[in-house]
């Protein structure tokens, strides 16, 4: 029999990217035997060599190159030339419009050469671009019978042209909830009938094994953790109003920040305004997170915007008590609530949402719900039949 070749295109290979972690388990679970698949990185990408030697034999890996100097090409060059003018004579709108038009022209041919440089007379059968925008930007330029794109975010309103032109040329968008589902349902409604969900899987039994091979040494205060890049969209502002709200009233906890970033500069500043150092530790990026997850009383993800947490995920598979803000992934994982505590996007209400647990130890429990090896085996098969309904039609 024939394998039926797949194409994912995705934007890095870096292990603290949630968009590649999510689709890591969907490259290992692969039928090889029926796929004959290939995995492009994009040029420019981050490229982690220990994620590279995880990832299976089988699967045939690109890592996209461009050492192109695209101000060489006369168009752009005259584009750029002209903005630095307008820029000397001091008119700095139509100089801002000319630098804007150049990055737009630049973006566009990286886009197309990375297509035509490795995919050039290529016909897949599937092609799934796992990111909007660049990853569905360069599926439009290779041939195959279908394309897919992956929405990762709750948010209607990102990169509304890139989606809406996703909608118009693939096969079909791929959610990966069903809450993103349903904003997308609302958001398009004439693509109904395009829209598919996948649900992100995480290994519960690797994750409970590296968490068990580095424990955390017991701690007489409480603990709580939160996992994410230090960005705005994560809420680590959030979480320090909070903490601080709960330090006023007096409770004596220590507070995990796992995660590097963008923010770290400004939040580390504000942990020292509040007063924070002994509740706060900011341990950086680290490649196995699960001992701080699992070593937690309470796993916090104070996040304003998330489609379906990898890290909430993680921890309920390690059967931690979980404190979410209520965003769609959020809802959807804790069962509106049933699973865990959902709370408002201020530092107030995720304060409240806190204190209860922090007070009375005994609620922690009711809240913990054991995650078993059938838990994981359902989540992995529901995964694999997911992906061979998307691949095999």
């Amino acid at each position: 029999m024939q394998k039926r070749s797949v194409l994912f295109i995705n934007d890095s290979l870096w292990n603290s990217s949630g968009v590649f972690r999510a689709l890591l388990p969907v490259l290992c679970n692969l039928d090889y035997e029926s796929y004959d698949v290939t995995l492009y990185i994009c040029a420019g990408a981050q490229v982690d060599p220990d994620v590279r030697a995880a990832l299976p034999e089988e699967l045939h890996l690109i890592e996209g190159k461009d050492g192109t100097h695209y101000y060489r090409n006369i168009f752009v060059l005259v584009l750029h030339l002209l903005s630095l003018f307008f820029g000397m004579v001091r008119m700095h709108r139509l100089a801002a419009y000319l630098q804007k038009q150049t990055r737009g022209v630049i973006h566009n041919r990286r886009i197309r050469r990375q297509a035509k440089t490795y995919f050039k007379n290529k016909v897949f059968g599937v092609i799934v671009a796992n990111t909007v925008p660049v990853c569905s930007e360069i599926a439009r330029y290779i041939d195959a019978d279908k394309k897919y794109v992956v929405f990762h975010s709750s948010k209607p309103e990102f990169f509304p042209a890139l989606t809406k032109q996703a909608f118009d040329l693939f096969t079909g968008v791929i959610a990966v909830s069903e809450g993103v589902k349903q904003m997308l349902e609302q958001t398009y409604p004439d693509n109904k009938e395009k829209i598919v969900t996948v649900t992100n899987y995480v290994n519960a039994r690797a994750i409970q094994a590296k968490a068990a091979a580095f424990p955390l040494p017991d701690d007489t205060r409480t603990r709580l953790c939160t996992c994410g890049r230090l960005e705005k969209e994560k809420g680590f502002d959030l979480a320090l109003e909070a903490a601080k709200l709960l330090r006023d009233k007096g409770f004596d906890f220590e507070w995990y920040f796992v995660g590097d970033g963008g923010n770290k500069q400004k939040l580390t500043a504000m942990c020292d305004d509040y007063g924070l150092n002994e509740q706060i530790v900011f341990v950086g990026f680290q490649p196995n997170p699960y001992p701080y997850i699992a070593g937690c009383d309470i796993y916090v993800q104070p996040s304003y915007e998330e489609a379906q947490p990898l890290a909430i995920m993680e921890a309920l598979a390690l059967s931690r008590t979980v404190v979410s803000t209520e965003t769609v992934g959020g809802k959807t994982l804790l069962g509106n609530g049933e699973k865990g505590i959902l709370t408002p996007f201020t530092a107030e209400g995720l304060a409240a949402g806190i204190e209860p647990l922090l007070r009375d130890p005994e609620k922690r429990t009711t809240l913990q719900h054991p995650y078993t090896a059938d838990d994981d085996l359902r989540a992995k098969q529901t995964l694999i039949m997911a992906w061979n309904n998307v691949l095999s039609k």
